[in-house]
């Protein structure tokens, strides 16, 4: 199941394992579990994490209601109805300003090609509807007027501006006002008059606070001359207080593509601190449309932190775990793995606290996979909801719940990772990972007369007894139009190596599972760009000297993942899931390395020879006698036979295949090991037992 993919980012990971130390002994204080969870759609926290969008469009059915975080009164003018749109109030690179509502279609539709920052605000000036149309939103001036070099073309000649501008949030205000109608009046006598007027609705204890916000200047020199020529008309005006929260509304008609059908979009400030809380007025969910359209339960706060836009969904912590749990498992697996999964994803959730600053968690495997209602199913909420409030703990306190994918067949030992003994990790335990396996066919390598060598499924191959001169044996293709594929695996947007009919003979060069998450091979790898992959995670001090020649396993841990490599004969050294990423993005690191120009070679005076070394092409003798360097081979490989009676595929230059099990770090719980545990008779949370020693199994405190 593709949807299986899971706690791949091991870097953070890591980093909870080194401080599982909260977890004490005996007499610690019993668990609390919360009834809401904290969970980050969009956010920016610089190097630790980050996932940003220039603006958040919330939908719902059943209408929203706005008002501001800390009970500081209602921000719902104008009534946002089923479409609220949020961004920064930031600097922008004003491009088009015209009454013309298709040419403002056409601009954004360019500037939408290459950014998703493109806005059209439409506004009443001088007694016309005009549209502005922008692009960006930037931190800095000196950003957004970078932006405006590159897009001033894109206008084309159909502004009715002087030149394209920078366009940012510095403004003058008028107000308060003691209702929503006298701001809107006053925001029409300043359009009137040739101003650029926007009702900002502000935080209160009162309730709703109005004011208008005039101009949208870029420096404090525009401000000044802004303010002067505002008191010329005969409006009163002044500077907000600095750091002030408020929500600026623009008339936005960039997401309906309508000149009559609009959404009010609220532009926070970058600082002030102000945050909005979206809610459905009555039943329904809320779409977050920059989610991939995903739809939620709960609320929906949406604050600026790093000068980017914040979207928090707060939601029970039950239906959180709807989600979480349906993205995690198959739908129809057992309802004893949907408990185990459940409980484990409730602690991993609660263990770390507010991870996120201003979160608990994020919607991906950073954290757990949360899709909001598209993951949940009737199995998956059945196992969240007879489970509900159920953590495991060890001395007292939530552990650290890590699960996966699949372990491979054995799960990891923590000392492969963090160096640390994590007391409520089972460590190297068989786990019953096959499952992932069934009703799959094995596929043969096989190698072609031309040299070209792949996969073929076994279903399309027959043993008949034949061999080939050298005494190896052959197989028969049983079908026309057969597809020789560079993986064990179906992929339809990679292109098979070579395609055989019916009766012709391939050579066998062994058997192999259909890849899968538990199962897999990758490869052959480009030494160049393995080079690069490694030495991309490695110190300038540290880094592989030449080209990568050899490459081997040098070090394995208790559950046979690997430690350490050698490289050239010289050991690398990275940590835990590290070595994933560096070779290219393996499932995990509980694998081989085939090195396809490596051999031992013994001559004909019995002297041996390793290679690559570096010394000289290589002869091949081939099987009608003809002699020819190594690298003419047809297809690129040569097939040779071991003095154990092994047929091997061999390269002149360095390559490598990489052969595994399993997909995820290995740590704690294996998904599929849970489902084939279950199907043994295991309960949830015997299953639990299995992965985490030493732990219990408790209800708010209650074992």
């Amino acid at each position: 199941m593709n949807k299986m993919n899971r706690r791949i980012a091991l870097g953070a990971s890591a980093a909870v394992l080194l401080a599982w130390a909260g977890a004490d002994g005996p007499g610690a204080n019993a668990a609390v579990v919360p009834d809401t969870i904290r969970v980050a759609l969009f956010l920016d926290l610089g190097s630790k994490y980050q996932s940003t969008t220039p603006v958040a469009t919330l939908v719902s059915a059943g209408g929203l209601g706005l008002s501001w975080v800390g009970g500081q009164g209602k921000a719902d003018y104008p009534a946002p109805g089923g479409t609220v749109r949020f961004a920064v109030d930031a600097y922008r690179a004003m491009l088009l300003e015209t009454e013309d509502f298709s040419a403002a279609q056409t601009v954004l539709k360019k500037i939408q090609a290459s950014s998703k920052a493109g806005f059209v605000t439409k506004l009443n000036k001088k007694g016309k509807t005009v549209y502005q149309v922008s692009e960006g939103v930037y931190s800095t001036a000196s950003a957004a007027q970078s932006a405006l070099s590159k897009w001033a073309s894109a206008a084309g000649g159909q502004t009715s501006l002087a030149q394209p501008y920078i366009a940012g949030p510095l403004a003058v205000e008028t107000g308060p006002y003691a209702g929503a109608s006298e701001a809107l009046a006053a925001v029409a006598q300043l359009g009137n008059a040739g101003f650029d007027a926007f009702v900002a609705v502000k935080p209160s204890a009162e309730g709703a606070a109005y004011a208008v916000r005039i101009g949208q200047a870029a420096s404090q020199a525009e401000l000044t001359k802004l303010q002067a020529a505002v008191a010329a008309a005969g409006f009163s005006a002044q500077p907000p207080a600095a750091g002030s929260a408020y929500a600026v509304i623009r008339d936005d008609v960039t997401y309906t593509g309508s000149a009559t059908n609009s959404a009010p979009l609220y532009a926070l400030p970058a600082a002030g601190g102000a945050a909005l809380q979206a809610d459905v007025q009555g039943d329904g969910s809320i779409q977050v449309v920059e989610r991939s359209k995903n739809k939620y339960r709960g609320s929906m706060q949406i604050s600026v932190l790093n000068n980017n836009l914040a979207v928090v969904n707060v939601v029970g912590l039950e239906p959180y775990l709807y989600s979480v749990v349906g993205a995690e498992v198959g739908a129809s697996w057992p309802a004893e793995a949907q408990k185990a999964q459940a409980v484990a994803a409730r602690s991993y959730a609660l263990a770390g606290g507010v991870s996120y600053q201003i979160a608990d968690v994020v919607d991906n495997t950073y954290s757990q996979a949360y899709n909001g209602l598209a993951s949940e199913n009737a199995n998956s909420t059945a196992g969240v909801q007879a489970t509900a409030g159920e953590v495991v703990t060890y001395g007292g306190k939530i552990i650290t719940a890590m699960f996966g994918a699949s372990a491979g067949g054995i799960t990891a030992d923590p000392l492969e990772y963090a160096g640390n003994a994590i007391p409520y990790y089972a460590g190297a335990v068989q786990s019953p990972d096959d499952g992932i396996q069934k009703g799959k066919l094995d596929w043969y390598r096989v190698a072609l007369d031309s040299g070209t060598v792949g996969y073929i499924r076994s279903d399309l191959l027959a043993d008949k007894g034949q061999k080939n001169e050298a005494g190896l044996a052959m197989l028969t293709v049983t079908s026309n139009d057969v597809q020789v594929r560079p993986s064990p695996r179906v992929q339809t947007d990679v292109k098979p190596v070579a395609s055989v009919n019916a009766g012709t003979l391939v050579l066998s060069l062994g058997k192999t599972p259909e890849y899968t998450n538990n199962s897999w091979v990758e490869g052959p790898l480009a030494a160049d760009k393995l080079l690069a992959t490694i030495n991309a995670k490695l110190s300038d001090k540290n880094k592989i000297q030449g080209p990568l020649r050899t490459l081997e396993v040098s070090e394995t841990g208790a559950s046979g993942r690997a430690i350490r490599l050698k490289a050239n004969g010289t050991t690398v050294q990275l940590y835990g899931d590290s070595w994933r990423s560096a070779l290219g993005g393996v499932k995990s690191t509980l694998f081989k390395i085939d090195e396809t120009a490596r051999a031992t070679i013994v001559g004909a005076n019995g002297a041996s020879r390793e290679v690559p070394d570096g010394a000289g092409s290589l002869q091949v003798l081939g099987g009608d006698g003809t002699v020819r360097p190594l690298d003419s081979a047809a297809g690129g490989n040569a097939i040779v036979l071991s003095g154990s009676g092994q047929v091997r595929a061999i390269t002149a230059s360095p390559q490598f295949i990489v052969t595994g099990t399993g997909y995820g770090h290995g740590l704690g719980m294996s998904q599929w090991g849970a489902l084939g545990l279950a199907e043994q008779g295991y309960d949830y949370k015997k299953i639990l037992q299995y992965y985490y020693k030493d732990i219990k199994i408790e209800k708010d405190g209650a074992s």
